[in-house]
């Protein structure tokens, strides 16, 4: 009796064997291309972001991606959603994944602060000045330009009737930004400008927008100081078929070329992404590098 029974389980077994070295075999027919054209990397970078609701970053997650095409390295990234604890738990996480240099725009907070000081690697610090201290490398926009450039774009056509969407308070970029473009004015057009509160993306200021054009005339130039706000003006102003307005524009050419329609004015600035892999990959090299960057462009 057991002889019989046996010979079903090696029966079986062998079967079992067969599809094993079958499968293994169309796989490689099926897939065995594809694994052939997967590239390996050098560097793993790391990125933190605060969150991404800012259209800011989120058009650096697009941007990176898009630049990282073609180099020896990767990029693993995370939002904290806005929460500075989970923040901290996202750093803590990215150096066990084992990366090479970490690149953290960090949310104001000393647990982040200590959990970048923890850190053992390269770090590259982006657009936080309260943070220079704790990188390796400082990267921002040079928000001074790009505020200068902006209302010296505007007054050289426009001496009156404009319009400043201004971006949430906590937004430190916005805030230089803003903070250069009035210096550039005289007290005269200081006095006459008009500052709306737009908030910190294109449906805010659609709705800020809106509200304004209901009880108020005479505005001729438009300043927004993201793509992404100056959008939802622009939205803005079509539904209530106000043509007589031009607008005026600071951003980063992946996020302007989100904008398909209408007639804008820009401050281009150039590609942080591409910095932010430059000088990732030249830490990695064990290279020196400027402790301070900022990023300018083209008007």
């Amino acid at each position: 009796m057991r002889k019989i029974l046996t010979r079903p389980k090696e029966m079986i077994l062998l079967a079992f064997i067969l599809v094993c070295i079958l499968g293994l075999f169309l796989s490689e027919k099926l897939y065995g291309e594809t694994y052939e054209k997967v590239e390996s990397y050098s560097c793993l970078i790391g990125l933190s972001l605060p969150e991404v609701e800012n259209p800011s970053h989120g058009a650096l997650m697009e941007e990176l991606h898009s630049e990282m095409k073609n180099r020896d390295l990767n990029v693993i990234m995370k939002e904290a959603g806005g929460d500075f604890l989970q923040q901290c738990k996202d750093i803590k996480q990215l150096a066990a994944y084992g990366v090479d240099v970490m690149v953290i725009s960090p949310i104001d907070s000393e647990s982040v602060r200590e959990a970048i000081k923890e850190l053992n690697m390269p770090v590259i610090i982006l657009e936080n000045p309260k943070f220079f201290d704790v990188g390796s490398v400082y990267m921002e926009y040079d928000s001074l330009w790009g505020g200068r450039a902006l209302s010296h774009m505007i007054l050289n056509e426009h001496s009156e009737g404009i319009l400043l969407l201004r971006g949430p308070e906590y937004d430190p970029v916005s805030r230089q930004r803003e903070t250069a473009f009035l210096d550039s004015l005289t007290k005269e057009q200081r006095e006459s400008l008009t500052i709306l509160e737009a908030g910190k993306n294109r449906d805010e200021a659609e709705r800020a927008m809106k509200y304004f054009l209901i009880s108020n005339t005479g505005i001729k130039a438009v300043a927004g100081l993201s793509s992404q706000t100056l959008y939802g003006a622009y939205l803005a102003a079509v539904k209530f078929r106000n043509f007589d307005m031009e607008f005026y524009g600071i951003d980063n050419e992946m996020s302007i070329n989100k904008i398909s329609d209408g007639d804008f004015h820009w401050i281009v600035y150039n590609s942080m992404a591409k910095k932010i892999l430059d000088v990732g990959e030249e830490l990695y090299l064990g290279k020196q590098v400027e402790k301070r960057i900022e990023i300018g462009g083209v008007s």
